[in-house]
């Protein structure tokens, strides 16, 4: 269960603040970097959310 809260904490971050980074994510939740890294690519794939292409940091 704790991984679903992590996730949707990312997902609120991300609709608060639209373009973050990683790095963004981490600090605020003391999540690991791994974890912050591949929730963002498992919400893209759910069609949740998407990268910017332009900027594939963010």
């Amino acid at each position: 269960m704790k991984g679903i809260i992590g996730s949707l904490r990312i997902l609120e971050a991300v609709a608060r603040h639209q373009l973050v980074t990683v790095g963004e994510l981490t600090n605020p939740f003391g999540l690991p970097k791994p974890t912050v890294q591949r929730t963002p690519v498992t919400l893209d794939e759910a069609g949740w959310l998407s990268a910017n292409r332009k900027d594939t940091t963010r």
